[in-house]
């Protein structure tokens, strides 16, 4: 799977210029607008470009050489290591072993620490800033966007199992009350764990709302029940 960014003046341009690069019709690939983008004052001061992710298979699309290069995941993997270990040690943070393997255009780093409840900091805030630093290094000067998962004493599963029986608790209430239910603010990653978790309920649905740190998810009745 490749997976590209591209820019425009809105949304659309940068649709279509996506598109025109990688000999695609709009069908054959999956797009995520990352940013819609803003004219700016009097559409000069302030003006930020519309920002898509465009996903497609490379059998499916008739892609321009440039952008069909290869990755090299040994190659990768070391540049996310070699970077990770530097600001480790920058924090004066003992380490003991840097894990990473690449599938599907994920790379997973498990780092090793006595210190881990420092590594992974308040709520995994330390955690998830040291994941986004790391990805955007072993992005740079490369076609596709990789994403890259940081994890120590598998802290990412146990969430992700405490949240699913927060999740189901919270459907339970909204099932029994139809009313809704707020979770408190959550990164990004937790909420995108909430909204994969329900997308096939058919009796609740999540909502996001709020901006920046004060972000949150929501989940309510849906309109109508499935017909049988």
């Amino acid at each position: 799977m490749l997976e590209i960014e591209f820019k425009g003046k809105n949304v659309k341009e940068a649709i279509d210029a996506g598109l025109a690069k990688l000999g695609c019709n709009k069908e054959d690939v999956s797009i995520r607008i990352v940013n819609e983008g803003s004219t700016g004052l009097f559409g000069l001061m302030g003006a930020k470009p519309a920002v898509v992710l465009i996903s497609v298979k490379k059998s499916k699309c008739n892609i321009n050489p440039a952008l069909n290069t290869e990755i090299d995941q040994n190659k990768v993997c070391k540049k996310a290591e070699f970077f990770l270990s530097g600001l480790l040690n920058k924090m004066n943070l003992k380490f003991s072993d840097i894990e990473t393997s690449f599938k599907d255009d994920l790379i997973n780093i498990n780092v090793s620490t006595s210190d881990c409840p420092f590594f992974i900091g308040k709520n995994g805030q330390t955690l998830d800033s040291l994941e986004y630093l790391t990805q955007i290094i072993v992005n740079k000067e490369l076609n596709s966007k990789l994403k890259v998962n940081l994890d120590c004493e598998n802290y990412r599963r146990k969430q992700k199992d405490k949240l699913k029986i927060l999740i189901d608790k919270a459907v339970d209430y909204v099932s029994r009350t139809g009313k809704i239910y707020h979770f408190e603010p959550m990164s990004a990653k937790e909420r995108k764990i909430i909204h994969l978790y329900l997308k096939d309920n058919h009796f609740v649905e999540s909502f996001s709302e709020g901006t920046g740190i004060l972000k949150k998810v929501g989940i309510k009745p849906t309109k109508s029940e499935p017909t049988v």
